[in-house]
């Protein structure tokens, strides 16, 4: 059986002035349906240009991508959009939601790009909402909600075509620890009822809820396992002025 992801030296190359930037430097990896994995580094680090090019929305300059076997660097800009549809549903940081539209309207907005009729969207937001438990809140405004309710929309909106492959981009970002701890929760229940989950995140306390980390630093995979292992988890490079600070404050 193939894997859901398959990256095969996938390299992405910007050009800035006389300067190549190796934003993803011969990057290899499988993740197979039904895992939960956090891809995780620093600033610079590569993951956001991994989280692009796994979300179809954006292609290698060289290597293979596959999703669900599919040769996502050979599509055109439908075929990008339609496998988006598909097979994602994405969280971001940043809710995205539409201020004018209630909760049940945000929610029904893929559907209403994919054609489904308005009672089938109807039907499909309310149980989504419930799921993410505002089924008492599907007449509410965005303005209305808390940053942590808001984010349940995003989540609702993500699942309501149930999509195999969930991708969250720094999904707690924008929250206090306690609402973070909650959508951590229920990307948990998500990757429990099966779905594919893959976390992106600088922060080592939100990537250890995955089962897997990949790390990578400056555009590279330098760790690929199981997140429990003492290997999994470390602590930033110190620059040397504050390596002498620590090493003053220790004397």
């Amino acid at each position: 059986m193939s894997a859901l992801i398959e990256f095969d030296e996938v390299c992405k190359y910007y050009q800035m002035g006389d300067t190549t930037v190796k934003a993803a430097d011969h990057i290899s990896m499988k993740i197979e349906k039904g895992e939960f994995v956090a891809i995780v580094g620093q600033s610079g680090s590569g993951k956001s240009t991994c989280m692009n090019i796994i979300g179809c929305l954006d292609v290698p300059t060289q290597g293979t991508y596959l999703l669900n076997g599919r040769d996502v660097g050979k599509m055109n800009r439908n075929e990008l959009a339609a496998i988006r549809n598909e097979m994602l549903g994405f969280i971001f940081q940043q809710y995205n939601l539409l201020p004018k539209l209630n909760l049940m309207e945000n929610v029904e907005v893929p559907l209403v790009y994919a054609g489904v009729s308005r009672a089938e969207r109807h039907k499909r937001a309310k149980e989504v909402l419930e799921k993410v438990g505002l089924g008492d809140k599907l007449k509410n405004k965005p303005n209305q909600l808390s940053g942590g309710q808001q984010q349940r929309v995003s989540i609702a909106r993500a699942l309501v075509r149930n999509p195999p492959l969930i991708l969250a981009d720094e999904p707690t970002g924008a929250l206090d620890s306690h609402t973070g701890r909650e959508v951590l929760g229920m990307l948990q229940e998500l990757h429990n009822e099966g779905h594919t989950v893959v976390l992106i995140t600088h922060d080592n306390s939100i990537a250890v809820q995955a089962e897997r980390i990949i790390r990578l630093e400056d555009g590279r995979v330098v760790y690929d396992g199981d997140s429990h292992s003492p290997e999994a988890v470390v602590q930033p490079t110190l620059l040397p002025e504050q390596e002498s600070q620590t090493e003053e404050a220790q004397a």
